[in-house]
């Protein structure tokens, strides 16, 4: 297969007038190669000339095909032939040079031939077909020509796969804005597939293997590149590779697949085809099982969550004029778009989005007010539903005179047409929770331990927890951890640091911007060690985070500091949930209270007879009553900190 794209981008130079723009058009070429395992047959012919002095001379063999009423069954040796049921050519030849009415067979010599046999679509569409394979061998013996008959013997035609494959890919894609002084960081954009088997059989084995983009044509010399990133089967990453294995799809189902691509300028694709050649030596367009390829401009990654559904993300695409979601189990389906239905009102951090009720899926694009600013963590519809992450999603698209509009955008399914969309909440924050499963012994680069669909800023620090049974190994001096062969290395480079700090708490802090989870080129001195086969937890917490759930006090050294004195206020804790407590600032020393003593929040000593009303272990804090915590609602417990040093110490929580 062939995929083609014609991108658009400005060429410029950094600082450049409006009316000095010029799209500089590029044009990308993806190879791509489908294989999948289906019917075929090898039909064996020994003849043996068993006279001492006589050579049986213009050779003929026509095979002869019959349905089960003993009808002939149109055939062909023509790859472009495609009323035929059947596609067979000569494999093999052995003891005779040609069976097309010139061969010869010498003397006391035994001549064999194969024939490659493969069914088009139409020898079977539902059921198991019964079909007869028969021949005529046709020669010259002393000058007589000499036809015979050989029996037929049977094969039975399977049904067969159809495929339909639906590539999708987005029409803005971002990377370094030509129009601004900085430098901005490319963004991942997906190149998406699904494989549709309409057919009554199953393909077996299906897989895509792609190969990277190629520039093709680039008149105006356009400094640019593309690159394909990794892939994904259903959700989940297939690490480095390129190659989409789907294994068996059966008859009447779909599966689906995605690249992570990337491109170092912004720009438009205005153009994007695809085609698909079939093997003349397997029959060509007579027996090929792909019924088409089409192309789609994908507006975003959706998921249909209605009841029944597969969990998996879907395909939200415009066709012309029409939007329509193609659900990874096959189904397509238009949907209502209510964009120029919809009004937004905002107060505060609160925006209220309403449009007309509306069953069945349903679509909003609405100019975002915020400009891109104001960051949706949560979206709740009026009947209380929790909208999935990816079915709400800011954009923004440069216009004709090169300044940018910004979108809210919105999809849904069985909508009551009302919406809060939340900035921040105050039992939220913006950590980011992963789970990945590790097995024993493996080694692990960080980028495949980061969460999959967050985006990190260059030079901003983040916490890193991991939760699990896998310790943290650092490469030797200016060694790095090469992903590929799980070994440190000279010669990488190192685009991030990864320390410790006052309280053993692991600080990230990357040099680039992106998602950076499975970026190959996001490399360091850091490498994780699983010591079980095990699914862990991965919680990043930017350090830096407006509205999260942090404390600053200062403390002094010496002084001995209950958990409950360090502990956000005004926040209500539940009873019996999960947080992860993290500290950063100045140096101080954990303690636990020996036997069942506990901390006494007055004479700041251990003591038995004081209650215990929450655990804390390995910086996982449970609760066992809900409340704010304040001078009426105190928790007490074993644990307690004496600072090393005056000085700020800052408390992060994250709800697990």
């Amino acid at each position: 297969m062939l995929i083609l794209f014609f991108f658009c981008s400005v060429a410029s130079s950094k600082l450049v007038f409006a009316q000095e723009a010029i799209c500089a058009e590029v044009k990308i070429v993806i190879e791509q190669k489908l294989s999948f395992e289906r019917q075929a047959f090898d039909a064996r012919m020994i003849i043996n000339n068993g006279l001492e002095d006589s050579i049986l001379k213009n050779i003929r063999i026509e095979l002869l095909f019959t349905d089960r009423n003993n009808q002939q069954v149109v055939t062909t040796q023509n790859a472009n032939d495609n009323d035929a049921k059947f596609f067979y050519r000569i494999n093999s030849l052995s003891g005779v040079n040609s069976i097309n009415g010139d061969g010869e067979i010498k003397a006391k010599t035994k001549a064999e031939a194969h024939w490659l046999i493969i069914p088009a679509y139409g020898a079977a569409e539902s059921d198991n077909t019964l079909y007869y394979i028969g021949a005529k061998v046709t020669y010259t013996l002393n000058g007589q020509e000499i036809s015979v008959e050989v029996p037929p013997d049977y094969v039975v035609i399977k049904p067969q796969p159809l495929l339909t494959l639906d590539y999708f890919i987005p029409s803005e894609v971002y990377g370094d804005d030509p129009f601004t002084p900085e430098i901005e960081p490319s963004i991942p954009f997906t190149l998406g597939v699904r494989v549709k088997n309409e057919g009554h059989g199953t393909s077996y084995k299906t897989a895509i293997d792609s190969a990277q983009p190629k520039i093709v044509e680039n008149k105006q010399n356009l400094l640019i590149d593309f690159s394909i990133l990794g892939s994904y089967l259903g959700d989940h990453a297939v690490n480095k590779s390129l190659l989409l294995d789907f294994g068996d799809i059966a008859g009447h189902t779909s599966k689906v697949g995605r690249w992570d691509m990337m491109t170092s300028l912004h720009g438009k694709f205005v153009e994007f085809d695809a085609t698909f050649t079939h093997a003349d030596t397997l029959g060509g367009s007579v027996t090929s099982l792909v019924k088409t390829v089409n192309t789609h401009t994908l507006i975003h990654d959706i998921k249909v969550d209605l009841p029944n559904r597969d969990n998996i993300k879907d395909f939200l695409a415009l066709d012309g004029d029409v939007i329509r979601v193609y659900e990874s189990e096959g189904l397509n389906t238009d949907i209502s778009d209510q964009s120029l239905n919809a009004t937004l009102t905002t107060v505060g951090k609160e925006t209220k989005l309403v449009f007309p009720k509306t069953e069945g899926l349903v679509y909003v694009k609405i100019a975002d007010p915020s400009l891109g600013k104001q960051k949706m963590n949560k979206v709740i519809r009026s009947d209380g539903k929790i909208l999935p992450a990816e079915n709400i999603w800011q954009s923004k698209i440069r216009n004709d005179d090169l300044s940018w509009s910004y979108y809210i955008n919105l999809f849904d399914t069985n909508s009551t047409g009302s919406y809060t969309l939340y900035e921040s909440d105050i039992n939220e924050t913006k950590a980011i929770v992963g789970t990945f499963l590790v097995t024993k012994g493996a080694k692990y680069s960080l980028n495949e331990l980061l969460s999959e669909n967050y985006y990190f800023e260059a030079n901003k620090s983040y916490m890193i927890e991991f939760i699990g049974n896998i310790a943290s190994r650092i490469c030797a001096g200016k060694n790095n951890f090469d992903q590929n062969t799980k070994k440190c290395k000279t010669g990488l480079n190192r685009n991030y640091t990864f320390n410790k700090d006052a309280f053993k708490t692991d600080i990230f802090i990357p040099s680039k911007s992106g998602i950076l989870h499975g970026d190959s080129h996001l490399t360091g001195s850091i490498y994780l060690l699983a010591k079980q086969t095990e699914t862990i937890k991965v919680i990043v917490v930017p350090l830096d985070m407006e509205n999260s759930l942090t404390n600053t006090i200062s403390v002094i050294k010496g002084f001995r500091y209950s958990l409950n004195e360090l502990l956000p206020k005004n926040y209500m804790f539940q009873a019996d949930k999960s947080y992860l407590v993290k500290f950063s600032g100045v140096a101080m020393a954990s303690r636990y209270c020996p036997g069942k003593a506990n901390f006494d929040l007055e004479s700041k000593v251990c003591k038995a007879g004081v209650s215990r009303d929450y655990s804390f272990k390995s910086d996982i804090f449970i609760p066992f009553k809900s409340g704010i915590l304040g001078k009426n609602n105190e928790f007490t417990g074993n644990f307690y900190m004496s600072a090393t040093k005056d000085g700020d110490i800052k408390v992060y929580v994250t709800p697990l």
